[in-house]
């Protein structure tokens, strides 16, 4: 083994070293350097010691077998939650598969147990004949194994040609000359090699993600949602990397959430559900799968109650919410809507998650938000409730600008937030959980009143009031959130997936409670994977695709399978729905392209290929 790199003293401009051209190392401050001597991850970059290419242990059996990768029986526990269960996988060298499933389902962990980030409690992970469960990651990564993430950090400070190289230290030989450039090239980071790290854009930044991991010289590439947040032409330009690294001889394996992504690139699918496998074939052949459908849009049953009854409900909304997403930059209308978003566009650093994004909320009134995962749906909440940024139009609540609000302000003008994971105190009590939700200037006389009408509502938060909230069940501690939230006597209620990862008699309890808190004049945002339930208790749904409105309009108009598939996985256009001035009819982003003679390319989905959330 080489030398372990010496530790250099801090550097500044004025102190740094001089050094040859292709030597990175006096660049590095120490705590990055030790970190690269033990094969700590940093940043998202696989580190390792610093080993020459004698040291890629296992390489002569590695290519023993056409079969480049294989798992087999793998199991993972978080704890009292199953992340994997008897998950087998094999990829042939030089193939290109997929796995997907909603959130929760394992895909991220699956690609971490592979690369060595976390440990499986059961199965075995082979590459070729050489075992690799048993390794450390820096050791797995000399032997061929390489993981892009979905979100980019590079060494800051650095250039992209020193991140490259950086990437290259973990596998052994630096990059020089001809190879440096021809992954450069490759990425199309060739012209911005010499770019500091920081300056580059999204697009940039994921295709440098992907180079690093390229320069250890993988033998199979992992991918995990590195397309999330591209749209229109980035994405294609994403689609070709992946293809042209692909078509190089290098077996990929893509966790990803953009249903075009999967469809145009792999051959073959593999669907997880709850850390369990549910199917696998042909994109074509998953697209048709009867239970993937079900686990994407809910099966609307409870307890097998088949699909939701839409009952009566006020249409009034409908035209005014048409209305308001077409008229792009119009201000708000003097009404009583309780909450009104007009072309709001949000986001995260340079990726814009939500886009153009206009809707109004009438008092009492439940709207859900519907998309699949990665859609932009917990990116609205954040939005609504201020801990996500507005970068473009006004949201206005209870006829106040409240756009660049501060989210304390937001919950004192009456809404309140449920967020997704439920999120409660586990060592505290239930009656502690929900004190906490009021706010703290509140006489203790009106804590005790709001206190009782949340038992109201959910009666076990009484029974169980002096229990340790970490203790209960995921149902249970789901109705203590949202008895949370109702402390604050809000208005508006925002729910972000409170359904998630529940069994079927806690989501009815939950869905009757949500029924009972409208009926107490409380307007409700709903954000939902699970469709047909969703539905069954809404007065008017939107779709959201890729950060747009693919569909708003009444529930009725969703429960048809066809216009439910055009709607949530169908045509993925780049251009904000419009709706015809002559209609108030509902829209279809599908049924928008069609009409339009200026709408850009669209795309046919399934609902198969969309997985992950970045919000």
């Amino acid at each position: 083994m080489a030398a372990p790199i010496p530790l250099p003293a801090p550097v500044t401009s004025a102190t740094r070293p001089a050094s040859p051209a292709n030597d990175i190392r006096p660049l590095l401050n120490y705590s990055e350097v030790l970190l690269f001597r033990t094969g700590v991850s940093f940043e998202g970059t696989l580190a390792c010691d610093h080993t020459s290419v004698n040291d890629r242990e296992g390489a002569a059996t590695v290519n023993s077998s056409d079969t480049a990768l294989t798992v087999r029986g793998l199991g993972k526990h978080f704890g009292g939650v199953t992340a994997l269960d008897g998950v087998d996988l094999a990829v042939r060298r030089a193939e290109a598969v997929a796995v997907i499933g909603p959130n929760g389902a394992g895909k991220s962990t699956l690609l971490k147990l592979i690369a060595g980030v976390h440990r499986q409690d059961s199965g075995t992970i082979h590459l070729g004949d050489r075992r690799l469960d048993r390794l450390p990651p820096h050791r797995i990564t000399r032997l061929g194994v390489a993981l892009a993430h979905q979100v980019p950090r590079p060494f800051h400070g650095l250039t992209v040609r020193d991140n490259v190289r950086i990437g290259a230290m973990a596998a052994g030989p630096p990059l020089r000359g001809p190879e440096l450039a021809d992954l450069l090239a490759l990425c199309q980071l060739d012209t911005k090699a010499d770019r500091p790290a920081d300056s580059l854009r999204v697009l940039d930044l994921k295709r440098l993600e992907v180079a690093r991991a390229l320069a250890t010289r993988p033998q199979v590439l992992m991918l995990d949602e590195v397309a999330a947040g591209l749209v229109g032409r980035e994405l294609d330009e994403a689609i070709d990397l992946i293809r042209r690294v692909h078509g190089l001889g290098t077996t990929v394996i893509l966790v990803e959430h953009i249903e075009r992504v999967v469809r145009e690139i792999v051959d073959r699918v593999l669907v997880l559900n709850w850390g369990r496998p549910i199917a696998e074939g042909t994109p074509a052949q998953i697209a048709l799968d009867e239970e993937v459908r079900a686990v994407y849009l809910g099966d609307g049953g409870s307890s097998g109650s088949g699909a939701p009854a839409v009952g009566p409900r006020d249409t009034s909304q409908d035209k005014g919410v048409v209305e308001q997403d077409t008229s792009a930059g119009a201000a708000p209308r003097d009404t009583d809507d309780v909450l009104v978003l007009d072309n709001v566009s949000s986001g995260y650093g340079d990726m814009l998650a939500l886009r153009d994004f206009s809707l109004r909320v009438a008092p009492g009134q439940i709207v859900t938000v519907l998309g699949a995962n990665g859609a932009g749906k917990s990116t609205l909440c954040g939005t609504l409730m201020g801990t996500v940024g507005t970068r473009t139009g006004r949201i206005t609540a209870f006829g106040r600008d409240i756009t660049h609000l501060p989210v304390h302000e937001r919950a004192r003008l009456g809404i309140a937030y449920c967020q997704e994971g439920r999120r409660v105190f586990g060592d505290l009590t239930v009656a502690e959980n929900l004190r906490l939700g009021a706010p703290l200037s509140l006489p203790r006389d009106e804590v005790g009143t709001r206190m009782e009408r949340v038992h109201t509502v959910f009666p076990v938060l009484a029974e169980r009031a002096g229990q340790r909230a970490g203790t209960m069940s995921g149902g249970q501690q789901q109705m203590l959130a949202v008895g949370r939230a109702l402390m604050a006597d809000p208005s508006v209620l925002i729910c972000d997936e409170i359904s998630l990862g529940l069994a079927p008699v806690a989501i009815d309890a939950l869905y009757q409670a949500l029924a009972e808190i409208n009926a107490q004049g409380v307007a409700i945002l709903l954000v939902e994977q699970n469709v047909k339930r969703a539905l069954g208790i809404c007065d008017h749904a939107v779709v959201l695709s890729r950060g747009r409105v693919s569909y708003r309009g009444g529930p009725e108009g969703l429960l048809d399978d066809a216009d439910l598939d055009a709607a949530y996985f169908g045509a993925a256009t780049d251009a904000p729905a419009t709706d015809a001035p002559t209609t108030d009819a509902p829209t279809t982003e599908a049924a928008v392209s069609a009409a339009s003679a200026t709408a850009p390319t669209t795309y046919s989905g399934s609902p198969t290929r969309t997985t992950g959330e970045p919000s």
